[in-house]
């Protein structure tokens, strides 16, 4: 044969052959790692002539689509290809990728190396597209041989990918920078993305985390996710389909208004806005001013075109809810004429929300120095759906990120990421809930692992006031009896562990 046909040959052997249109018949990772096996099976039941004329043959189950395999010997001897048989006999040992790579070289490394498998990268020609495109090949040795299955790396777009919902763009939302943050330190390559995608809100996304395609975990709030609950259990219904993976941090309410406004109890009958419907501002808002039977006249605006209405007069006041220090507040002076007006920590409200203040480190132009505003915060729970692990695929992605998100969370309470990340305490439990299996396994050989040092005594410590004490939940005092309650009902909550 030509030097010129042979290197065609070639060429169009390792591109893979003709490929399908649609990118939905491409094969997978998965499927390509099935196809070794079952080269490695025929060739240990049948010997090596019979899988070496299976392949060239393209018998059933292999060849899929752009799926085939190909066998080399180790000293780079090509013996059987499932797209074009007539480079077969010949040696590829010195062939370069587009990059320069010596790829057979690199797939007789993978498979004489121990433990003798593994994905090679390297970069071809597209016989379809005319493109130089990604890919990667499963290797695996086979006696004195290589086999291996390769797939298009871009047509693989899914399955290390975790879709985060997250907040809404029309919300000053503390969600969206969390997302970022989250991509921002996780993303690695091919191994693991996370794609933040934009929410309307906390209720909604608690149903797309349910019911939306493409969607793996998302951010809510303590009380909605809970209020989820009861809904469902007064309707007869008990809908195991949501976990936690962790809880996160608090939202603290930050409530706005004129000087005439010193109490909650005046906003009654008064028109204030609660943030953009669907929001989760929104939802929480209604719930607190329900409980503490406060009936208002609910507007819903952008936080920036509501603080103008406030100082306008056209409305009484402006609620949100986001961690501190949020941007629309910290853009907020003592010359606007404005404050944070109180909210109690009543009884009622203690089943789904905590104390908490704002203080003149959070908002230095707007409180005064040595002061600080009692207000109630909620709890922000990352949740998954709750895939068995039957379903191997999503199970394994979730798991996947639990497994890169855990052991970094020290990156994530460095600047410049949000402030909120400090506050997190992994082992953190949300009463009434389950924990995504793999985030409790993990937590659960961390704990033993504690235990098993010498000099550990595995206690945990949580961030009170930016202090490490042991025992004691992350939040910050009203007062003292209300602080005294919520650790009676943090103690409950770990001895129902």
């Amino acid at each position: 044969m030509p030097r010129a046909v042979a290197v065609f040959a070639i060429v169009s052997a390792l591109a893979m052959g003709a490929l399908p249109a649609g990118a939905a018949e491409f094969g997978t990772r998965v499927e390509a790692t099935a196809m070794v096996k079952r080269v490695q099976e025929k060739f240990r039941r049948e010997g090596p002539e019979a899988a070496f004329r299976a392949i060239n043959n393209k018998a059933p189950g292999f060849a899929d689509r752009d799926l085939y395999p190909f066998v080399t010997e180790l000293t780079g001897l090509c013996v059987a290809n499932g797209v074009t048989p007539a480079v077969t006999g010949k040696n590829l040992i010195d062939l370069k990728d587009q990059d320069g790579k010596f790829m057979i070289q690199e797939f007789v490394r993978t498979a004489s190396t121990p433990p003798g498998h593994g994905w090679v990268d390297y970069r071809w020609l597209n016989p379809v597209t005319k493109t130089i495109e990604d890919k990667s090949a499963w290797i695996e040795r086979m006696g004195n041989y290589f086999v291996g299955v390769g797939v298009y790396k871009n047509e693989q777009p899914n399955e290390n990918t975790i879709g985060l919902i997250s907040g809404s763009p029309n919300s000053d939302d503390t969600y969206l920078q969390i997302g970022y943050d989250l991509a921002d330190v996780l993303n690695d390559g091919d191994n693991l993305r996370i794609l933040p995608i934009a929410g309307i809100g906390g209720p909604r996304n608690i149903r797309d985390v349910r019911y939306l395609r493409g969607v793996d975990i998302g951010l809510t709030q303590t009380s909605i996710l809970n209020n989820f609950r009861r809904s469902n259990e007064r309707m007869g219904q008990n809908d195991d389909k949501i976990v936690y993976i962790a809880k996160l941090f608090n939202e603290e309410v930050h409530l706005v208004a004129g000087a005439n406004i010193t109490s909650i109890e005046q906003l009654r009958g008064l028109k204030v806005n609660v943030d953009a419907k669907g929001s989760g501002t929104s939802y929480s808002m209604r719930d607190v001013f329900k409980t503490l039977g406060i009936e208002i006249e609910e507007v819903s605006m952008p936080q920036a075109k509501a603080i103008e209405a406030v100082k306008s007069g056209e409305i009484a006041a402006t609620a949100l809810v986001a961690g501190k220090p949020v941007r629309s507040m910290s853009m907020l002076s003592s010359a606007d004429h404005l404050h944070f007006v109180p909210v109690p920590y009543s009884p009622q409200l203690q089943a789904d929300y905590y104390p908490s203040s704002l203080t003149h480190d959070d908002y230095p132009d707007f409180i005064p120095a040595g002061q600080s505003v009692d207000t109630i915060a909620d709890g922000t729970v990352l949740i998954a759906y709750n895939w068995p692990k039957t379903n191997v695929d999503r199970y394994r992605r979730v798991q996947r990120f639990v497994d890169a998100f855990f052991p970094k969370i020290a990156e994530f309470q460095k600047p410049p990421r949000h402030p909120k990340w400090r506050e997190v305490n992994l082992a953190a439990n949300l009463p009434g809930w389950t924990r995504f299996d793999a985030a409790q396994a993990w937590l659960d050989n961390q704990h033993q692992a504690s235990a098993e040092e010498p000099s550990g005594g595995g206690r945990q410590t949580v961030q009170l006031d930016g202090v490490a004490r042991p025992g004691v939940p992350n939040t910050l005092p009203q007062k003292d009896a209300a602080l005294y309650q919520e650790f009676l009902q943090w103690k409950k909550m770990r001895q129902g562990r």
